[in-house]
């Protein structure tokens, strides 16, 4: 690849020092459409290098936005000089070679290059079955449509050399109901690698679904109930807490699981993984942002705190090997450990089945206000809406309602995983339910 030969040029310049060139391209069409109207419709580029210089346990880094050698030469430049003035950590070196894991990711560069006004009718496709999922869908405030073609190169002077490209479709649609003077509102989402496997009209009519469920929406009583979790609930929960996970939190204390490893954190029924390899997931990838093997990582099992997530450098303060969890926000960005595609592992029982064990108790569909959630203490207090469970049937729409708690206590309190892994993003997770949350209401 180009982005490689250029990343090998650089590194030739290397003198006393461990270089790391990291080069990323990308190109994005995004299209949002309102009530059948384009509202916007763009084609977006990126592309940069960043270096990483590191001598002596200092390191620098600089960033440029033109792939050339002349700007290559001035970031270069830079990270040295920005070396010079770093604090000294020995622990900061970059990885040794180790091969690739072998994945297969999916690409359909074909499809990037149908007309724009054919993209188009893919926004409005979901819109239109939205509306025809139910007459009282009156309004749609949003339908979006977006693919991304992008290449990345990673190489450094320790002769690691990597390069992978990919593509990924994206629909999304947030969907008005209305009835009786009353507006509800409804969202769906899905991705895939392959425009083929985007499927535009469910995501339509699950907005409408969710839009109409709430119709007549009233509050409850303020109680300590059984409450399920919307898989894409589950995973917005689980996305506001990620950060617990990485060996960085945990090694400056801003990890509510520091100390905890092998210990019971969650109940027995909860297993969390991160799968760098997971078969066509958003973050799947033969290596991460440094150029490790991406790889399967047990972060719980059954309930006990198996590992956290590691990048080279945090796992070199622990002396222990890097996890595949390097990440960057983009080439402007030195990396640190997130999570790639992580997940709760989908248990056996059906969610009709698990609803219907529930005397009494709330299924949340939609929750607001995750952002507030506080990934060190754990502690959240949101606003929800959903449907009231009575006597193991979804009875009747509620709102204006606020559910409050722990994460730590919430993963402990878990009695039942379903079986519908549902993918938000890189997060995914099945509908759960906890056995007694605190909600309150009217």
């Amino acid at each position: 690849m180009e982005l490689l030969s250029l990343a090998k040029q650089v590194l030739s310049w290397a003198q006393d020092e461990e270089l790391e060139i990291y080069l990323s391209q990308n190109e994005t069409t995004r299209i949002e459409v309102s009530d059948l109207e384009v509202e916007s419709s763009n084609i977006s580029r990126s592309e940069g290098m960043g270096i990483r210089c590191l001598k002596d346990g200092r390191s620098g880094f600089a960033y440029t936005t033109v792939l050339t050698i002349g700007a290559a030469e001035g970031a270069l430049s830079q990270a040295r000089e920005s070396s010079r003035f770093a604090d000294q950590d020995l622990a900061r070196s970059l990885p040794e070679p180790q091969g690739e894991t072998q994945v297969e990711l999916s690409s359909d560069n074909d499809s990037l290059k149908l007309p724009m006004e054919e993209k188009i009718e893919f926004a409005r496709r979901i819109e239109r079955a939205a509306r025809a999922k139910d007459s009282r869908v009156r309004k749609v405030r949003q339908s979006q449509y977006a693919d991304t073609a992008y290449q990345l190169a990673i190489a450094n002077s320790k002769g690691l050399a990597t390069a992978h490209s990919g593509t990924f479709f994206t629909s999304s649609i947030l969907a008005v109901a209305e009835d009786a003077g009353q507006a509800e509102m409804g969202w769906s989402y899905h991705f895939a690698r392959e425009l083929a496997k985007l499927d535009l009209e469910s995501v339509g009519s699950e907005a409408a679904q969710r839009a109409v469920a709430l119709l007549g929406a009233g509050s409850v009583q303020s109680a300590k109930v059984p409450v399920v979790l919307d898989p894409t609930v589950a995973a917005e929960f689980l996305g506001a807490f990620v950060s617990a996970f990485s060996a960085e939190s945990v090694q400056k204390g801003k990890s509510l699981f520091a100390g905890l490893l092998g210990q019971q954190v969650a109940s027995p029924l909860v297993t969390l993984v991160d799968d760098g390899t997971y078969p066509d997931g958003l973050s799947t990838a033969p290596v991460d942002d440094e150029g490790v093997p991406m790889q399967r990582t047990s972060v719980i099992r059954e309930g006990r705190l198996d590992s956290f997530l590691f990048d080279t450098y945090t796992a070199h303060r622990e002396e222990k090997n890097s996890t595949g969890n390097a990440l960057r926000s983009s080439f402007r960005s030195t990396p640190s450990p997130g999570s790639t595609n992580l997940l709760i592992s989908p248990g056996s029982q059906k969610p009709q089945a698990l609803i219907g064990e529930i005397k009494q108790g709330l299924y949340v569909t939609d929750v607001m206000g995750m952002h507030t959630a506080n990934p060190i203490s754990g502690d959240f207090s949101v606003g929800a809406s959903g449907l009231w469970i009575e006597n193991g049937e979804l009875a009747r729409p509620v709102r204006s309602i606020a559910i409050a708690g722990n994460w730590r206590d919430l993963l402990l309190s878990i009695t039942a995983v379903g079986d519908d892994l549902r993918w938000m993003g890189g997060i995914g997770a099945p509908t759960i339910c906890i056995g007694e949350m605190s909600l309150s209401g009217q």
